[in-house]
């Protein structure tokens, strides 16, 4: 009797591990699908923004990203940086592809797949770093216009100074 129990039990528990399985081999196909339709969208996103990349870097614009610092571009928009800093993910506007730059070998580039930035977790900072274009030129004239009022109260100060000297 006791056998039987221990049976009943094991069979509860593998039925337990089938659907838990189940679930797993579901929620991996989804992700693959998320994964696929996120690669999709960051491949669309930069052919539509293509003649806006091309006319920036046509005028010698840097691209930067909001979420790192001071970190520029000429090739193009910045996608996303490894954690350890050593690669900074880019999509080259020139050559129509993406890369990734290794920082420890004088930016040399690598040639990558949307699917490599989906599979390091890059997506949103890839998608904040093509849309970002559209706000460059009010992030450099919101620069421009904080120098030029420092630089402007500078000299009212040290003239109001000097004309009291």
């Amino acid at each position: 009797m006791e056998q039987k129990v221990k049976i009943l039990k094991t069979n509860e528990v593998i039925k337990e591990y089938e659907d838990l399985r189940s679930f797993y081999k579901e929620t991996e196909k989804e992700i693959n699908k998320i994964k696929d339709e996120q690669q999709k969208l960051l491949l669309k996103t930069v052919e539509k923004l293509q003649p806006e990349l091309e006319w920036l870097k046509q005028h010698n614009y840097y691209f930067i990203h909001p979420a790192f610092g001071d970190l520029k571009s000429t090739r193009g928009p910045i996608l996303g940086v490894t954690e350890e800093n050593q690669f900074v993910y880019m999509y080259d506007i020139k050559k129509k592809s993406l890369i990734k730059c290794d920082t420890c070998d004088e930016f040399k580039p690598y040639n990558i797949t949307a699917s490599d930035i989906i599979n390091d977790g890059l997506f949103m900072d890839a998608m904040e770093g093509i849309l970002y274009t559209r706000e460059l030129l009010n992030e450099y004239n919101n620069r421009i216009s904080t120098v030029h009022s420092n630089l402007k109260v500078d000299l009212e100060n040290y003239t109001r100074i000097f004309n009291e000297l």
